[in-house]
């Protein structure tokens, strides 16, 4: 259904092929999984397909930054993300379920990287490309594979992402840059604090046996 409506928003193919891919890689791991759905996985669903709307409302816009209806959209989608966690918690999650909601989080993040791009520049990329590009080298280096220890600035962390760059492409940043700016420099110092630092804690327990 999504694809269908992002289908009837993009002006031509090439948009709709994007916008089916997206829906694709963020349904990928669930349609693989062998763990039973559930509740949550119904909302990360919807969430995936508020977020292939948004990506065509992206592609459709003509001017600088988001529209306001994408913006309402991607912020709904990233309301929706702290729901789904507590539908999980009440009734029951699995394994699939938790790569599911976190590939779509971080498709989302680097959707909205990508966006950001033709309005502040490439350093927008960061925020996006860090989750691939730590799991390209954890697939590489057995030491970064190792299970992290809960942390609430890291989950605090990862949702300001979504925020803050949905807010760096509202018409509100794109009429005064100073607050565009800043936004995505927030996302990128602190990803790359989190990232950092789990890295480091990952080195010193396992770097010395990783290959």
């Amino acid at each position: 259904m999504a694809v269908a409506i992002a289908g009837l928003l993009s002006s031509d193919l090439a948009g709709v092929v994007v916008c089916a891919l997206v829906a694709v890689i963020g349904a990928a791991r669930s349609l693989l999984r062998r763990d039973p759905w559930t509740r949550a996985d119904d909302l990360t669903t919807f969430r995936l397909g508020l977020i292939v709307i948004v990506t065509a409302l992206f592609l459709a816009d003509e001017g600088p930054g988001f529209s306001w209806t994408a913006v309402t959209l991607g912020g709904t989608a990233l309301a929706m993300d702290g729901l789904d966690g507590k539908i999980a918690r009440r009734t029951g999650s699995t394994r699939a379920g938790a790569l599911y909601d976190e590939t779509v989080d971080a498709l989302f993040i680097l959707i909205l990287s990508v966006g950001l791009v033709a309005l502040w520049g490439p350093w927008c990329l960061i925020p996006g490309l860090m989750y691939y590009v730590f799991h390209l080298v954890a697939a590489l280096r057995p030491a970064w594979r190792q299970r992290l220890p809960a942390s609430l600035s890291r989950r605090v962390i990862a949702a300001a992402q979504g925020i803050l760059l949905l807010a760096a492409g509202t018409p509100i940043a794109v009429a005064v840059p100073p607050f565009g700016v800043l936004c995505v420099a927030a996302a990128v110092v602190s990803v790359l604090y989190s990232f950092g630092r789990d890295i480091v804690w990952l080195e010193g327990r396992g770097g010395h046996s990783g290959a």
